[in-house]
């Protein structure tokens, strides 16, 4: 730890992310996919965001359980990463070229009607805004931007469109919820709240001051060590 500190700037006193020792994409083709024939809605697009992929395929594992109980195929195509953290490193150029190589993969499928779905805000709302821009005058990127959703979001959409019905069991107590700031910049939290609000015997709160940052965005090691160096001097 002493040496990332020294050569990465990763401050010695936080624990690094774990890596999954089997990826949700490695899980995915494991199980053989998602069974086109118990998808009697059709086929929705989960897309493999980087944290769900490679940290907590647990998250992607349970999206596409409750995909498919609403009905639909789970497809999950071998797409880049979203090219938002190039962006926030101002590799623009290359930034624009896995958004092309994502589009060119995505975009057939939206062509059909298919939504494709996300976890990760950051890395779902990228199509709906960055990829606007970084493919300025394709006329795919607007189909992708109209097409993508956050899971809370296709979970509404899948009720009011389709008629999908989602049996929910008996909540797990008290939840706080910490709305992600890509999520409320873009598209708010109230989404999200209105879907846990609809599990049974949940008591839900919105943390009170989340408005302010995780801590994980833009140059991550530079804002994460001043964080964590915040949070535990204070203690």
């Amino acid at each position: 730890k002493d040496a990332l500190q020294r050569y990465a700037g990763i401050d010695s006193r936080r624990s690094l992310p774990r890596f999954a020792s089997q990826t949700f994409a490695q899980w995915f083709r494991a199980r053989g996919g998602s069974s086109a024939g118990a998808g009697h809605k059709g086929p929705v697009i989960l897309f493999p965001d980087t944290f769900t992929n490679y940290n907590h395929p647990e998250l992607g594992r349970a999206a596409t359980e409750v995909l498919e109980r609403l009905g639909y195929q789970v497809v999950v195509p071998p797409t880049k990463c979203c090219g938002r953290p190039m962006l926030s490193k101002g590799m623009i150029d290359s930034a624009r070229h896995v958004a092309r190589l994502n589009l060119d993969v995505l975009a057939p499928y939206v062509e059909k009607g298919a939504r494709v779905v996300g976890l990760e805000p950051s890395c779902i709302l990228s199509f709906r805004d960055d990829y606007l821009d970084l493919l300025e005058g394709d006329p795919r990127a607007r189909s992708l931007a109209e097409g993508s959703m956050l899971l809370e979001e296709f979970m509404t959409y899948a009720r009011d469109e389709d008629g999908a019905e989602l049996e929910l069991t008996n909540g797990l107590g008290k939840v706080l919820f910490h709305g992600h700031c890509h999520q409320k910049a873009l598209v708010g939290t109230t989404g999200a709240m209105e879907v846990l609000r609809s599990i049974p015997g949940l008591e839900l709160v919105e943390m009170p001051g989340s408005d302010r940052c995780c801590g994980a965005a833009g140059v991550y090691n530079i804002v994460q060590r001043e964080m964590s160096a915040q949070i535990l001097d204070s203690k």
